[in-house]
């Protein structure tokens, strides 16, 4: 591997434990290097990295990782082979501390688990895998046949070609994935292959979906109605159901209709359940005028922004959103408010559920605050990799 110094700045970066550099990072020039290729970092004498760097990333985004300090003398030993495969192992055996993580999980999650551009999804019978970096990418049979190893199950890729295009990685044709089986919390769902969202299944909520059945279960009051909005599958939904609510609508405009039906019978809640494919401000506007009002609202919309120059923006969408939840629920009832916006911290997303409420003039009591899940680890709560918020509340 060839050795790149790192200059002033990149190592006081890396020092504050800030791993993902840009080219003013380095001393060296990085153009002559191969999208993906694997380096040492040198940042003094004694202090060396290994990497990977892509010189075809705009200058204004990251184009190198760091994933491991190394000594020395251990350099004409390292296999980056063996050190994904080890990577991959040690993230398999984390998720086994807890239990119903060893199956239907986030096996892999990213930088968090050391591999930058890597996500692994596992379910009852099958896994897959997107890949998102140069450095990575070079190693995809290498990485299948580790996960069918490690899971004991048929492993595809579902490659995100946006995602792909910033570091010019190349487009393989895409493999034909099974419908996918879904067990959380004891409740079962299943996904057609042509309606996949993101890598298949949310189970960065799985922990707040938890908590939903059980704070309903304890809470005294009878939910008669409930409407799950941004519905995809129905989890949140068919959640608030094992919970007691007597009757869901599950909103959204994609065509998942048929997987909420199958999720409303493999859970046996048939003739509790009602799709409604429909946009979801539209949805809410329609309730509002006609005085409809609901026991429980869950919130769960896909991200408002794609990047941070969109917050602004994305701000005023929640706002918008959270005040329509608020006049379509009847007092007393539950607003799960959730987001997996990486650009909104947790203290904007509450400021601006706080300050909805108060133009509608509804008295909400926070019941609940949640992150993601075990299998989504993070080091602390101001960890870049912690985008999931989810706070419950009783309105007045």
């Amino acid at each position: 591997m060839r050795t790149i110094s790192l200059s002033k700045s990149g190592i006081n970066k890396v020092r504050s434990h800030q791993f993902e550099l840009k080219v003013s990072d380095f001393e060296d020039s990085l153009k002559s290097l191969h999208p993906g290729e694997w380096c040492l970092f040198k940042s003094s004498h004694q202090e060396m990295w290994v990497g990977f760097v892509n010189p075809l990333i705009d200058d204004k985004f990251a184009c190198t990782c760091l994933l491991s300090p190394i000594l020395i003398n251990e350099i004409g030993k390292f296999s980056t082979e063996e050190f994904i495969a080890l990577k991959i192992k040690k993230a398999f055996e984390r998720r086994l501390q807890f239990s119903g993580y060893e199956n239907n999980s986030r096996l892999f999650y990213g930088m968090s688990d050391g591999l930058p551009g890597l996500i692994i999804d596992q379910f009852e019978n099958a896994s897959i895998i997107q890949i998102n970096s140069a450095g990575i990418d070079r190693f995809r049979n290498l990485i299948k046949s580790e996960v069918e190893a490690i899971t004991k199950k048929s492993c595809y890729f579902l490659d995100n070609q946006k995602y792909r295009e910033k570091e010019s990685l190349p487009t393989y044709e895409n493999e034909i994935i099974p419908e996918l089986h879904i067990v959380e919390n004891k409740l079962k769902y299943k996904i057609r292959s042509e309606v996949l969202q993101k890598i298949g299944f949310y189970f960065d909520h799985r922990e707040n979906r938890y908590q939903l059945i059980n704070i309903l279960s304890r809470l005294s009051k009878k939910f008669l109605t409930g409407v799950d909005l941004f519905s995809y599958v129905g989890a949140w939904g068919i959640s608030a159901l094992k919970a007691g609510v007597n009757e869901l609508h599950f909103v959204d405009q994609g065509d998942f209709s048929i997987e909420v039906s199958e999720s409303l019978r493999l859970n046996q809640f048939e003739n509790r359940g009602t799709y409604h494919r429909i946009d979801v401000f539209k949805f809410l506007d329609d309730a509002i005028t006609k005085g409809t009002l609901f026991d429980l609202v869950l919130c769960d919309p896909p991200a408002f922004a794609k990047s941070a120059l969109q917050k602004s923006q994305a701000l005023e969408g929640y706002s918008k959103l959270h005040r329509k939840v608020l006049r379509s629920i009847s007092s007393g009832g539950v607003a799960v408010f959730s987001s997996c916006t990486h650009y909104v911290s947790h203290e904007e997303f509450q400021k601006n559920i706080l300050d909805a409420a108060f133009k509608e003039n509804k008295k909400i009591q926070l019941i609940y605050t949640g992150i993601q899940g075990l299998d989504h680890p993070i080091s602390s709560q101001d960890d870049r990799s912690n985008y999931i918020k989810s706070y419950f509340y009783i309105v007045e």
